[in-house]
């Protein structure tokens, strides 16, 4: 089929020498319109003279000057004007089989790609049908264009490119289809009608089409009003794909670190990749150097520009079309930091409600603006995303984004704090929105944006806001200590505190701070310094309940470095001040750390009557505190160790029991695994070895091995020594009290009140 190389042969050769098609027309003395026609292979039969004059102008050589004149030669046999139909086709295997087998199995089916400005529709159609390997004939519909092709123009394209432009159509829409519809039925011809504006510029034509041959209809519009067969939306390339495309059009660069860089900020959108491609391709061309002036998402749009190609030009079209209104959701998403995004925070910069601005969110996506990403969230690439920051500050003043992503970070903020703070102690009952399990998928699902907006309060030296929210997400804390970014955020909050000269609040903070040291980086000498110096700032402020606050972390640490009896001494104190304050629950907490000292020092009978009187104080405490189901899971868990120790199986087996029913109905995978972990060393020693195994595995399976926090860490370390063990055993255990464990990593968050470091 000549419509793979026809256009193309012109095109390359132009883009070769950096010439814009009026460039090459002024050159040629021929019209930009028909270059642009033979380019796109709609010309009729381009005259040799034409053809000899563009060569010319181009310089081109022998053999790209005969390619060139066998354009007049070919066109008049040629059944087919393709679309960008290239070489180097890359990616997009599972769309590509999607379209190819829908092809196979019904040859009248109707098939719409569709997708942004950019991301290859045309391409991707074109190689469809090219790999079908039939005839099949191509309409640019100009869908961007201030004057879309009528249906009418459509029909009568095609008859005349099926006709090889021996053949004007009528001028009547009906005559003219009827004409459509039998050289149809004569060749069987494939039809790509490209870039259509809507669902009115085509359906007539598929109506007068009827059943003789597929059709594929490519759109930056979803077309959904179409009724059709299949449906492919095509997205931005992975960063694999984008860098296997570069490498294609640059294969110098191959393997170079930088190719991979240059894939990247182009956002995986074939468009840019090619221009960027062709742009470090050109004789003298510098890779870094042109990586290096794109470092911003602005420069990247202002460079990636090749000859008649600009990003920044195709997304213009489909800026253009957006009723006002969206057009100024569209622009404020550029003050959006996450990578995607539900309705809510994309109207949150304007004020909007949810259902407004997923309104126009909607028509974003369905001008291919947007990405759908399901549950309500959509995706803006980063190319996408500069663009609407340059409309924002054109059309709304240099001070717009500031303020937008200002608004953005307030209501964010702000919606973080009514989250975090169902998990306080005392936090009323709710259902429905309101309910922790929905509070926490918040939390957890706009961490790319909430962080952000923290970490602009850090920037700002906002540190009353600072101290605050770091304080509002302590109970929460405990919930999801795989983040990573915990010691981080309470760092930066102890610093606050300090430059607030708030030593109550630096010394609270400093607690939480040995906290994310012990279970996020398992850093005990780093917690033990941190703990310190909590101690140092409580004592400056006459509050028992901070100073017993502080001996408790201290206390914690201690253990953590497996030094029981420097703990014991801080464990004393922290209850001394707990009792003194009136804080029943902190004494929960210290008489469970002191169980866990207990524990470490081979006193094991002493151990469980400790934490068996945790649990009777756990069932007389005023229920609400969400750190009561932790002390409890913890304290059965150190009641199984020790029961495990003096190898009373039955009795480790019976509290691991408990403990797991309670975790599994918690937020908690690890607290689960580790009950499974004692219970399979019960049986384990017990002579049950296939049940040991089966738990130890099971337990295992709950961990994911991919969290960076230091508890989960060590409990997958020690699960994995039980499942080889189990293994390896065919008689009873040995004694689980010979086996060291990591305490330093299995600590539940602190301030005195969110859990129970364990012993083991």
């Amino acid at each position: 089929m000549s419509g793979r190389t026809d256009g193309a042969v012109l095109r390359r050769l132009r883009v070769e020498v950096g010439l814009t098609l009026a460039d090459l027309a002024s050159r040629a003395e021929v019209g930009v319109r028909t270059i642009g026609d033979i380019e796109r292979g709609v010309a009729r039969r381009p005259q040799r003279a034409t053809l000899e004059a563009i060569a010319t102008a181009l310089g081109a050589g022998p053999t790209d000057r005969n390619a060139l004149l066998a354009i007049g030669r070919r066109q008049s046999s040629s059944t087919s004007a393709a679309p960008d139909v290239v070489d180097d086709f890359t990616g997009r295997e599972h769309e590509l089989r999607r379209i190819l087998d829908r092809l196979g199995d019904d040859h009248t089916t109707v098939v719409v790609v569709s997708g942004g400005p950019g991301v290859g529709k045309s391409t991707l159609a074109a190689e469809a049908l090219r790999v079908r390997g039939s005839r099949w004939l191509h309409v640019d519909l100009g869908g961007q264009s201030a004057s879309p092709l009528s249906p009418l123009d459509v029909v009568r394209r095609l008859v005349s490119i099926a006709t090889d432009g021996t053949e004007d159509a009528p001028t009547e829409f009906d005559a003219a289809a009827s004409r459509w519809r039998a050289l149809r039925d004569e060749h069987g011809h494939a039809v790509l009608l490209d870039d259509a504006a809507d669902e009115a510029q085509v359906r007539p034509v598929l109506e007068a089409s009827g059943p003789a041959a597929p059709v594929i209809v490519t759109a930056r519009r979803l077309l959904a009003g179409l009724d059709a067969g299949l449906r492919v939306t095509v997205t931005p390339f992975e960063q694999q794909d984008g860098l296997a495309l570069l490498e294609r059009i640059v294969p110098d660069a191959a393997g170079h670190p930088s190719l991979s860089a240059l894939a990247e900020r182009c956002a995986g959108v074939p468009l840019a990749l090619r221009i960027a491609g062709s742009r470090v391709a050109a004789p003298g061309a510098d890779l870094d150097g042109f990586l290096r002036a794109i470092v911003t998402e602005e420069q990247r749009l202002a460079a990636l520009h090749h000859g008649d190609r600009s990003v920044e030009a195709a997304f213009a079209v489909s800026y253009r079309a957006l009723p006002a209104s969206t057009a100024r959701v569209f622009r404020s998403l550029a003050v959006i930091d996450g990578t995607t995004f539900d309705a809510w925070t994309g109207g949150a910069a304007l004020g909007l409600g949810a259902e407004t601005a997923e309104d126009a969110l909607e028509d974003l996506v369905d001008l291919g603006l947007v990405e759908p990403r399901g549950g309500n969230r959509y995706r803006v690439h980063d190319l996408l995303r500069a663009f609407a920051g340059v409309q924002l500050v054109t059309e709304d003043g240099a001070t717009a984004r500031d303020a937008r992503r200002s608004r953005l970070h307030s209501a964010v903020l702000g919606r973080l704090a009514d989250a975090a703070g169902r998990f306080a102690p005392g936090a009323p009952s709710t259902n429905g929105a309101d309910a922790p399990d929905a509070a926490r998928r918040w939390i957890v699902g706009q961490v790319d944006h909430w962080w952000p907006a923290f970490r602009a309060l850090v920037d700002a030296g906002d540190h009353t806001a600072v101290a605050r929210t770091a304080s509002e997400l302590q109970w929460f804390s405990n919930l999801w200590p795989a983040w990573g970014h915990w010691c981080e955020l309470f760092g930066d909050a102890v610093e606050a505190a300090r430059r607030l000269d708030d030593r109550a609040a630096e010394s609270r903070l400093l607690g939480l701070q040995t906290w994310a040291a012990l279970m996020e980086r398992g850093d005990r000498d780093g917690a033990l310094e941190l703990a310190t110096a909590g101690l140092a700032a409580a004592d400056t402020v006459d509050d028992d309940l901070l100073r017993a606050n502080a001996e408790y972390h201290i206390a914690w640490a201690y253990l953590a470095l497996r030094q029981p009896l420097l703990a014991l001494p801080h464990i004393e104190s922290a209850i001394d001040g707990n009792t003194r304050a009136g804080d029943d629950a902190a004494l929960v907490q210290c008489r469970s750390m002191a169980g866990a000292a207990l524990h470490l020092l081979g006193r094991h009978d002493e151990a469980i009557v400790a934490f068996r009187g945790v649990l009777d104080d756990l069932d007389r405490a005023p229920q609400g505190d969400p750190g009561m189901a932790f002390t409890r899971v913890v304290a059965l868990e150190e009641i199984a160790k020790s029961a495990n120790a003096l190898g009373r199986w039955a009795e480790a087996r019976d509290a691991a029991d408990t403990g797991l029913a309670i975790a599994a109905g918690m937020p908690w995978d690890t607290g689960a695994a580790r009950a499974l972990r004692q219970r399979a060393e019960a049986l384990l020693g017990s002579g049950s070895v296939a049940e040991a195994l089966a738990d130890a595995e099971r337990a295992v399976a709950l961990v994911d091995a991919d969290r960076a926090d230091a508890q989960a860490l060590a409990v997958l370390g020690e699960l994995r020594e039980l499942v080889a063990q189990a293994r390896r055993t065919t008689a009873a255990a040995p004694d689980p009290s010979t086996r060291a464990v990591d305490v330093a990593a299995q600590g539940v968050p602190g301030g005195g009140r969110q859990g129970t470091p364990e012993a083991d």
